[in-house]
């Protein structure tokens, strides 16, 4: 289990968490209807970017 403090851009707000797996930069998490991209990891402390939408697209 990781457990994780997260932090918001361009807020004070802060979220701590739990996860089955290790976060890297550039995943998304899901938090209930809103998603946050990992936008930079450093040790357990991540900072989030708040995600509009996903759109699935192939090439």
């Amino acid at each position: 289990m990781y457990y994780y403090k997260g932090a918001f851009r361009e807020t004070d707000n802060f979220i701590y968490f739990k996860s089955n797996v290790q976060l890297v930069e550039n995943d998304v998490v899901i938090f209930g209807e809103k998603k946050y991209f990992i936008d930079s990891v450093e040790k357990e402390f991540l900072i989030l970017q708040k995600v509009g939408s996903i759109v699935s697209v192939s090439v």
